[in-house]
């Protein structure tokens, strides 16, 4: 019977407890893992733009040396003298030739070393009658792979001329890619066929073949280190695919030179495996040192090199991971402390009802004096201030009050609050007292206190709790959000550091828009001012100014730079980078509408404008003033290739498309603005652009 009875009680309770505890651990895991994926997504962002702007130099560099040896093999007097030899190679005719072939050695001399291709500068004077040796340097071969004439001291070794016999036999560019010469020097080279002045027709054999080579440590991977890095722990490396092996073709971080190291393709928890497999992920996992780092990579466009750009996964979650860590702390106390006080609820409340009638009243003051008892336990465990104020005098404090002030709880009872806490803070408190007081209402505020020598940022509340006396009295809680408010603060630095990134690489690669982004964000603020925008608005109009224009990253750089007109297609390619902004930022989470922002700020009032052709009631405001700002910039800002528009003229030049493109207030107020900042004026000159 009492078996049954205590099943049938404690039952529910424990099933009650269980689907607490279920809910509560679940809710932790789930909020945590939120957090983490939000954080990685910015990481995979930051990367993945600093990948894309050391690619695109590692491509720049490898056209302009391509270039450069291709400018040789199309010079005309090489062709030429090629042509003759290749049609009569024998010694005598090569003799009375001994004027051409100074020609030539003079012309790669001088080519190798303007570009590069040459270390004599560099190297130290020895003996006239010791013949030296360099690692860089430009040669032809005729089509059976024979030297014809190189560069001082510099001789191709066999890898070289295979590369060189290739470009013969396939007519087209050849990369000899890194490798370790006779030297142990590590170098690459590029080799171009070089063809018959004679004929250029479809399928003509080339007649030779040149090629330069350059150190990869001379230039090559020094743009692996550039500055801008994101942290102390990020590293930038080249890797490519050798049979099943993966092999490390840049120096390492720790100290490996090139070359020198390899992972197996099987290694399928290794980033670099991962890099080669799947060019372009994102992935988070172990590096060659073993190390878990968040990783991003790129492919090249004529090499068979993979960029993997990496940061250590422990200093970029460092700030996420501790956040984490004390939110599950935090409300796996929480749960510990509900269940422990429906637990005793219950417990008390089962034994009430075994009692008999007799004890009733007995039983009640004891449930009394334990409820007591336990809501005192709670409220002198929290760190928070819970206190209770009647006619300006102290009735209740919790321990953590006491411990503020370095006095006992009852100690303080009955003082006046300016005699604990001072009369400054007293007179902010007391504010919020008399407020709840008269309202009846719960009234709750951020306040800044100064007690003793502490200063702390708190969530004040102060609830009025009605008695049988009427006599006023408010309960008192604060909470220090002094941590929450510092941890906000560097998410807003780290969020202020991705923007300046991001326009720094926009401004490098439109080199004709430099401070393009900064300058509108001034204007578009000046207007939010004039016209009264909220601040919450404005910075959102701030944020939206600084990112408007880092979709022009996908832009290519020579239409940016173009200065003559643009053709219809080259105008749509220069409208998609709204598109292209818009993508980039979706991953990141903004407080306010910076991507509607954005994505309408090329939109008209009439609908003539782009990507989606809005009109005026589908236009934020906020979007109409960057809309006007922006138009205002471009106009007014001198270029590499010409000198602003006067201000005058840029004025008048909006006024007159207000109504139709624009907005005539926000027109209006730049008008207004305008005449206050003598300093825009300077934009127009032509070394604005340089300042």
């Amino acid at each position: 019977m009492k078996t049954r009875m205590w099943r049938k009680q404690w039952a529910p309770a424990i099933l009650a407890l269980g689907l607490l505890i279920i809910v509560g651990v679940w809710s932790i895991v789930n909020y945590a893992a939120n957090e983490k994926s939000r954080d990685l997504r910015a990481w995979e962002t930051l990367l993945g733009v600093v990948a894309e702007t050391r690619a695109q130099s590692l491509n720049q560099w490898i056209d302009t040396q391509y270039g450069v040896v291709r400018e040789l093999a199309e010079n005309a007097s090489l062709r030429f003298y090629l042509s003759q030899l290749a049609a009569a190679p024998d010694a005598e005719t090569v003799d009375s030739q001994a004027a051409q072939f100074g020609y030539l050695r003079n012309l790669l001399e001088t080519t190798a070393e303007k570009n590069g291709f040459s270390l004599a500068g560099q190297k130290t004077k020895v003996q006239a009658n010791i013949a030296s040796a360099s690692d860089s340097g430009i040669v032809i071969v005729d089509a059976a792979g024979k030297t014809i004439v190189g560069t001082s001291g510099f001789h191709a070794d066999d890898a070289l001329k295979a590369t060189l016999l290739r470009a013969v036999e396939t007519g087209k560019p050849a990369l000899q890619d890194l490798y370790e010469n006779t030297g142990g020097e590590v170098v690459l080279g590029f080799a171009i066929p070089v063809f018959s002045v004679q004929s250029n027709e479809p399928g003509q054999r080339p007649i030779a073949a040149i090629a330069g080579v350059k150190r990869a440590r001379d230039e090559l991977f020094p743009l692996l280190l550039r500055k801008g890095t994101l942290t102390s722990a990020d590293e930038t490396l080249l890797v490519r695919r050798e049979g099943d092996f993966v092999a490390f073709i840049s120096p390492l971080a720790d100290g490996t030179a090139p070359l020198r190291k390899q992972l197996s393709l099987s290694a399928g928890n290794q980033v670099e495996v991962e890099a080669m497999t799947k060019p372009g992920s994102f992935s988070m996992n172990l590096d060659y040192a073993g190390r878990e780092v968040l990783t991003v990579s790129r492919s090249f466009r004529q090499t068979p090199w993979i960029l993997v750009q990496k940061i250590d996964a422990v200093e970029a979650l460092k700030e996420s991971r501790d956040h984490q860590r004390f939110l599950m702390i935090t409300l796996t106390f929480a749960i510990l402390v509900i269940a422990a006080g429906l637990i005793a609820a219950w417990w008390h409340g089962a034994s009430v009802k075994e009692r008999s009638v007799s004890e009733v009243l007995r039983n009640k003051s004891r449930e009394l004096a334990d409820q007591s008892a336990l809501l005192l336990s709670v409220m002198d465990g929290t760190p928070d201030l819970i206190f209770t104020v009647e006619e300006e005098r102290l009735k209740f404090c919790n321990k953590a009050f006491g411990s503020l002030v370095n006095e006992s709880p009852d100690a303080l009872r009955g003082k006046t609050l300016s005699s604990i806490v001072g009369p400054s803070a007293a007179h902010r408190i007391d504010t919020l007292v008399v407020e709840s007081r008269k309202t009846s209402q719960t009234v709750s505020r951020m306040l800044d206190l100064d007690i003793g020598s502490v200063t702390s940022h708190n969530y004040f509340s102060a609830v009025p709790i009605p008695t049988a006396y009427g006599s006023g009295l408010v309960l008192c809680l604060a909470r220090d959000m002094t941590v929450e408010q510092d941890a906000q603060t560097k998410r807003q630095a780290l969020m202020k550091q991705l923007v300046g990134v991001l326009t720094c690489i926009v401004d490098s690669h439109d080199p004709f828009c430099t401070e393009h982004s900064m300058r509108t964000a001034l204007v578009a603020g000046a207007i939010a001012r004039e016209l009264g925008l909220g601040d919450s608005a404005a910075e959102a109009l701030d944020m939206a100014a600084k990112l408007a224009n880092v979709g022009k990253i996908f832009v290519p750089r020579e239409l940016l730079t173009k200065r003559e007109i643009l053709s219809p297609e080259e105008q749509k390619i220069m409208q998609s980078h709204v598109q292209h902004s818009v993508a980039v930022l979706n991953a990141i989470e903004f407080e306010g509408p910076v991507i509607n922002i954005i994505a309408q700020k090329s939109e008209h009032l009439d609908g003539s404008g782009y990507p989606a052709g809005l009109k005026e009631s589908d236009l934020l405001l906020e979007s109409r003033i960057l809309a006007v700002a922006n138009a205002f910039v471009a106009m007014v800002s001198a270029r590499a290739y010409r000198a602003g528009v006067p201000l005058e003229q840029t004025l008048d030049k909006l006024l007159s498309e207000t109504g139709t493109k624009y907005d005539r207030h926000v027109v209006a107020a730049l008008f207004h603005v305008a005449e206050n900042r003598p300093e825009w004026i300077k934009w127009s000159a032509p070394s604005a652009n340089a300042s």
